[in-house]
Order: structure tokens, then sequence, then C-alpha cells
């Protein structure tokens, strides 16, 4: 991205005229072109592999299909520059391309019916349909639990939607354009996307099998009803939630039954839903919609029931863990899940007869306590049918019937090696007794949404303080450092996805409300394991959750697992060695060794392209330190046109080069010696003999020169570095730029180098971008005499970081060697 088009000055001074010498200048410009492009998109697989950034799976293929493209470029412009020598190198390509395209293709889908499926004739496993039909329907048939009647809609039934209307292109080009971090593209996005599926039509096979199922139920019940119409996705309620993030309608008739079912469908793609699909590494396809249509439940009360405690606890509170958590509201349970409301709360024994512990009441009684044990002996049954800690959703009719609405795996936040001595001393406690509704301990500064002050706007790192959580709030969770809820409880929506998502939230919080005591830009520190805010950094509890850190989401993420196995087709670097055996397309076992291959090639043949006794062919540099430079002049590089074999440095002319050598050769930089017989090497030559092997050009690194140009690929060992300069009278013209990539280290070493250089170019005033352990840094428009200064020091730079990959061990060592650096120290290795 940063690299220039090359040899802009001197493009009519490289070749004597002739058709197939422009046309192989002009291929080796337009490889380097698409090489820079290729370094930079595995640098941005690297980055979504090891970093936090996610990405819908549809804008990673379209990135891999760029980048393979640009790689198929690289080999077609190396057959114009050495015709018929690489033929294998296209099928090596083409079996790389199919492994990482199979890798990250869709799932196959089925459109075929049925479309409608009675909850009576749903069993499991059922593909086609989502967790919340399937579970809900075993309620009904293998645990014989009250249940409302219903249908569910097949994940076909979406599909052949799409397929009807030919939605798939378009739908995928837009998912290919969304940044998640940003809310203005999840909105934008997500307005595109739900536009396309409600201006859509229903086919009508669907829509005659939606009328028909409704038509039955009412024929069952004997007189006209009314329906919920609630997402039943493919991947919900399973280990990743989306608690909350898709529509549910209620008291839908038989009128607006195929409009809603529209409805849900388009809700898909709402930008909390799309934040949360993709933080999961889940594809669009693989989470279809299918959709579940019950009858109304006429509620006197509703609430959630936990079979097990939400937040695990240890110490004195650890016999908590194993007891039945019933949460109860009057009416219907929206304003319970959605955070709006606050619960009475119960507390049982979890057996066959549960036996009532404790009671949280917010005022009179909304249910008896013969009906909480009742709903308590069906959640023991159903925990017991499914073998794992369950999340029920249930409601009692006004006529005094209970319901079981919905049952799911149980999200629970664990609270892990927590001491009751954690010294908070001299630390001012804010709130306390909170309600805990997701673990953690997390510091930051205070932000609270208003009119002024907008949800997507909150910065990276803030405690949102808020009256209550809806599902809206999801789409910022990844930037929150903790919630503090007015309203709300552990049973909401919103707490689940906090868990999910390692969130500290406390709720229920009356002071929140209070603008003076939970002040905007306060820093505070919220512990989600003990209830507890307190003023300021409380350093000690940030440090022990640190140590009780768990794995990372990254890590259990689906799509990073599949990305990690197709970058084992993109990023692995083989082919270091170019005089080695494997050193050919046989040898390639990756995409980065196809460009690696190409691009050494390249060069080589650009530097056989010599016309002999022209003096523009490719000499070698009499070094004063142990690099082997390789020099080819555009231009006035080198000063005595004379010269056959080698040059002394006295007489390079090229200004940029000098500048940059200067600093490579400063006294303080220290290199490893090897002596070079240079006579031996001259009878060698004259006699037609083979120079030795560390003297050929493969081993060396190489520069293109002219009087005010640079473009020099510097070969330390394991790792490469790239530097093209312009220095001439035009201030505006000139530029410096860089690219540094690999090393021996493993990736967390290299990049800590990158950190240092990184460090050190930006305090040079460069303009630096670092993605993992690629760099790539620019300065521009500055005099002649400013950019000799910068290359001088820039040539010291790259002296001190020739090992360092495996010299630095963190951080501090980081900033200590910078340090250093800028006080003469050039060499941190024993091997210089």
């Amino acid at each position: 991205m940063l690299l220039n088009t090359l040899f802009k000055q001197f493009s009519f001074h490289i070749f004597a005229p002739g058709t197939i010498m422009r046309e192989k200048y002009e291929a080796f410009k337009l490889l380097l072109r698409y090489d820079s492009r290729c370094h930079d998109q595995m640098a941005d697989f690297q980055e979504l592999l090891h970093g936090r950034h996610r990405e819908d799976l549809c804008r990673i293929r379209k990135r891999f299909t760029l980048f393979s493209d640009q790689v198929r470029g690289m080999i077609d412009s190396l057959g114009t520059m050495a015709p018929s020598r690489y033929g294998t190198l296209p099928d090596y390509h083409k079996k790389f391309d199919f492994y990482v395209i199979f890798l990250l293709a869709p799932p196959e889908i089925n459109i075929a019916p049925p479309y409608v499926v009675p909850l009576e004739q749903i069993s499991s496993p059922a593909t086609e349909i989502g967790n919340k039909a399937i579970n809900l329907a075993l309620l009904r048939n293998e645990i014989t639990a009250p249940v409302p009647d219903g249908f569910a809609v097949t994940a076909n039934g979406f599909h052949y939607f799409v397929e009807y209307n030919n939605l798939r292109p378009e739908l995928d080009d837009l998912l290919a354009e969304v940044n998640i971090d940003s809310p203005h593209s999840l909105a934008w996005i997500s307005k595109k996307l739900t536009e396309c599926i409600k201006t859509a039509v229903i086919p009508p096979a669907i829509e005659e099998s939606l009328l028909q199922a409704f038509t039955a139920m009412e024929q069952k019940a004997g007189r006209e009803i009314v329906v919920a119409v609630r997402s039943s996705a493919i991947s919900e309620d399973g280990a990743s939630s989306f608690a909350g993030l898709y529509s549910t309608l209620l008291d839908i008739g038989k009128d607006q039954l195929i409009s809603s079912y529209k409805s849900v469908l388009s809700s898909k793609y709402s930008p909390e839903a799309l934040f949360y699909r993709i933080n999961q590494g889940l594809g669009d396809e693989e989470t279809a919609m299918s959709v579940l249509v019950v009858e109304m439940v006429d509620a006197q009360c509703s609430g959630v029931l936990y079979t097990r405690a939400p937040l695990q606890k240890t110490g004195s509170e650890a016999g908590d863990n194993d007891h039945l958590h019933l949460h109860v509201i009057a009416g219907q349970g929206e304003s319970l899940v959605s955070g709006a409301a606050v619960p009475d709360q119960y507390t049982m024994t979890a057996q066959e007869e549960p036996e009532l512990l404790h009671v949280e009441r917010k005022g009179q009684p909304v249910i008896t306590e013969q009906e909480a044990v009742i709903i308590g002996q069906w959640a023991v049954k159903i925990e017991k049918y499914y073998n794992t800690p369950q999340d029920i959703e249930w409601a009692i009719d006004k006529n005094g019937r209970l319901f079981f609405l919905q049952t799911r795996p149980l999200h629970s936040g664990k609270i892990e090696g927590k001491t009751d001595t954690t010294v908070t001393t001299g630390h001012k406690v804010l709130l306390s007794d909170c309600e805990r509704a997701a673990s953690g301990v997390a510091a930051g500064k205070i932000y609270r949404v208003s009119k002024k002050n907008k949800l997507s706007d909150v910065p990276e790192g803030a405690v949102l303080v808020c009256r209550d959580t809806p599902p809206s709030y999801v789409q910022v969770i990844s930037r929150l450092a903790a919630v503090i809820a007015e309203q709300g409880s552990r049973a909401s929506h919103f707490a689940t996805v906090a868990r999910e998502f390692g969130v500290p939230y406390i709720c229920g919080v009356e002071q929140a409300g209070d603008p003076e005591l939970l002040a905007q830009g306060k820093t505070v520190t919220v512990d989600g394991d003990t209830g507890i805010v307190y003023e300021g950094t409380v350093k000690p509890l940030l440090e022990e959750a640190e140590q009780r850190a768990t794995v990372s989401a990254q890590e259990e993420n689906k799509l990073h697992k599949i990305l990690e196995q197709a970058l084992k087709f993109v990023t692995p670097l083989e082919l270091t060695e170019p005089t080695a055996d494997n050193f050919s397309p046989e040898g390639c076992r990756s995409m980065h060794d196809i460009i690696r291959f190409c691009h050494e090639k390249s060069v080589q043949a650009m530097f056989a392209t010599a016309q002999p006794g022209t003096g523009r062919g490719s000499l070698k540099l009499i070094a004063d330190i142990p690099l082997d430079v390789f020099l080819f002049d555009v231009g006035g590089g080198i000063a005595d046109t004379k010269l056959k074999k080698s040059v002394p440095l006295a007489s390079i002319g090229s200004v940029p080069f000098q500048a940059l050598w200067k600093g490579l050769s400063h006294p303080d930089v220290q290199w490893k010696k090897k002596a070079f017989d240079w006579e031996a090497y001259d009878k060698i030559e004259l006699a037609g003999g083979i120079a030795p092997a560390r003297d050929s050009f493969a081993f060396g690194s190489y520069a293109v020169i002219g009087v005010d140009y640079l473009h020099f690929n510097i070969r330390f060992g394991y790792h490469f570095t790239i530097v093209d300069v312009l220095c001439g009278d035009s201030r505006e013209d000139n530029y410096c730029m860089l690219r540094f990539a690999g090393g021996g280290g493993d990736f967390d070493h290299r990049a800590l180098r990158i950190d240092f250089i990184s460090t050190i170019l930006e305090q040079l005033e460069f303009t630096v971008e670092q993605k993992g352990d690629l760099l790539e840094a620019k300065l521009a428009g500055l005099e002649s005499s400013i950019i000799q200064e910068k290359l001088d020091m820039l040539g010291r730079l790259l002296g001190a970081t020739k090992l360092m990959d495996m010299v630095l061990t963190d951080d501090a060592m980081v900033e200590q060697c910078v340090a250093a650096f800028f006080e003469g120290q050039y060499s941190f290795s024993q091997e210089g």
C-alpha cells in the first residue's frame, strides 16, 4: 500500500529500445505492485486471526478472492519476464486457492419442503428447525410439560425465500461491506439488508403452508386465536444464545401472519444481531431464520427460572450455586427479559420436591409459594432431561394455567479464585450490595447515555451507566469495560450476552441515576463479583482478575478455527532460502511461498537483463560491513560506468544510498564480521569458474539506484526490509517508504520487534502502519537534506534490529531499548 510506483523518474534510462525489454520492465513493476498488495492482505488476515477485530465471512471470502487474484497476477507477470520457466506454478496456486475456498465456503442449503412442521411432529435432531422450536417440542412430546400449541417454519423456508427472490448476491455484497466496529456502518448495512427482506415476496408455497397451519390451530382450539411469532434461528439458543436479539411479535391474528413472518426474518439483520453473529464467528447461511409460531398466553404473571445460579460463586456463598432461582413479574415477561423491570426473586432447593429457601419481593406477591414450588418441580424434570443447567421462560394465564414458553442452556458466569482478603483499603466505595448480573472486574471512565451522549459514541473501555439495557445495547458491548444499570436483572437478555462477552454488569442500582455520584468521565472500578463500585482504579482487584483470566472468546470462536486452518495455505513461509533445493514451484506450500518465489525470481530476471558493456549491469558493492549487496543502476547511481563486476562505495553516486549506508555502517552498529577474499573472487571469475555460494546473488541484498533514487531490498537472515526513496530537488516529490516483515522468532517476539521499530520511527516523524508482524512507514514532502538525515537514522535502526526478535521479551524491555537507541546504543545482541 505504501510502496509507490517504482523507477518512475528513470523508466526511460533502464533498457535500450525494444518491445521485449519494455514488456519485461513493465511486468516487473506490475509484479512489485501485486507483491505490495499481497503482503498488505496477508497482514490483514493475520490481524483477523490474532487481533480483536471481527468480520463477516462474506467479507473474508471477498478479501481472499482479491488476494488470490493478486497472487495470480504475480504469476502471470513472472511468466512475462521468464516465459516457460515456471510452468507448474499456476497449478500450485490453483490448489491452495481451492483449499481455502473450500474451508471458507458456506454450508450447503436445502430449499425443499416441508416449510411448516407442527410441534407434535418435531423430534431431535431436526437440522432445519431452530433450537427454540425443538426444545419447546421436546418439552411437549418428551417431558409432557404444558406448552402452548404451535408450529415451526423451517430454515428451508428461509433459504427458499432468499432463492425465490434471488437475494443471496445482494445480501453477500452488503455483508462484505459491514464494519461491526462502526455503529454507523452497522446501522446503514442493517437498513439495506432489512429492506431487501421486507420488499421481497413470500413464495406462494410458504404462504399457503403458514395459513393452513394457522387455520388448523384455530380448528383445534375451536375459536379464533392470536399467536406469538418468534425467532427460532439455527444456532440460536445453543452455544450462542442470541438472547433477545431477534424479533418476537405478540398478539398476531391470521391477517397479520404473513407480514409478521417477514418481520421476524428481517430481524436477522438488525444491528445488534449482526454484531453478535459476526462476533460469534458464524456465517449468514448457518444462522438461517427458522420461526416459531405459538398460541398467545394471556399472562397474569410470567418470568424466568435458572436451574443453577447464573453467577457461580465461591466462599461462603458457594452453597447457593446449585439452587433454583425463580424471577417473577406481573403480566407478560417482555419487560423482564428486556431489562426494563426488576423482578421478585425466589430461591429453592433443586430436588424433586423443591423447598423454598428465600423470597425477595418488590411489593405484593405476584404468585403463591405453592405456584413457585410447582414451577420448580417442572424445572428439575427439565434439567434432568437435558442433563445440563437450563434457562427457562414460563407464564401463568389468567385461569391459573402454567405454560412453559422456552428452555435453553444456561449461560452462566463464573467467579473463580475470588478471595475475601483482596486489599481495597484506601479506595472509596461508591456503591455496594448491587445485584450481580455478570461477573468480572474492570475499570474505566463513566459514559452516561443521554440525548447529548449517544450510544453510538461510547468510547473504547468505558463504563456504561444507563437506565435499562435494551437489546440494541449489544452492538457496543465489545467496547465496554463494564455496565451499571438503574433497572434490569440477571434474568434479562442483556445479562446473558454480558456473561458471554465477559463484561461485568451490575443492575437494579437506584443510585445509577445520580449524575454527581456517577459523573460523566469519572474513573471507577466495577467489581461484578461482589456488586461493589469503587472510585478510581483499584489495581489489586484488576491484577487478581487478570490472573484468573481464562481462555479468550476468540480462541473459542468458530470462525477463528476456520481462519486458522485456511491461513495454513496462505501465510506460512517455507521458501526462505533461494539457494535451497526446495526453492521451486514444487516446493511451494502456501500462497506466501508463491509470492516469495515470484518476487525473488523476478528480481533475478531483472538483474539478468543487464546488457554487457553498457555499464548498467548487476554489480556487487565492495562493502565495509558484511552485507552482500548487488546494485543495478538506472541513471547516475554509479559514477564510474566502466566497472564490470564490483564497485567501491566511493563510486556510488546515489544520494539516498549513501545516506542510508552511512547509518548502516555507523561505528556503533556492531556486525559479526566475516572475511571475504575479493582477490580470490576475481581470480575465479576471470578463470571462468563459479563464485563461492555465499557470494551468489540469491544470498544477497539488492538495490536499484539512481542519483536521487533508491529501491533497496535488504536481507537480514529471516527478515526482509524494503526501503524505497526519492531524494531530489523537488521537496513535494520526495519521500521515504519502508516495509519491514518476517524474522526467525515466533509471532509474539516478532511483534515486539515491530513495536520497537514503530516507536522509534514515530519519533523520527514517520507515519507508521502496524499489522501483526508487518510494518509499513512513510515520510514525505521534506527537503533532500532532511530526508538524508532520516535515512542515516534509519540505517542505524535497521542495523540495530538484526536479531531483536530473539532478544526482546516484553513491553517493558521494548521501552528500555527505545530509550537506549536515542542515547546512542545501536546494538542489542551478542551477534550485533
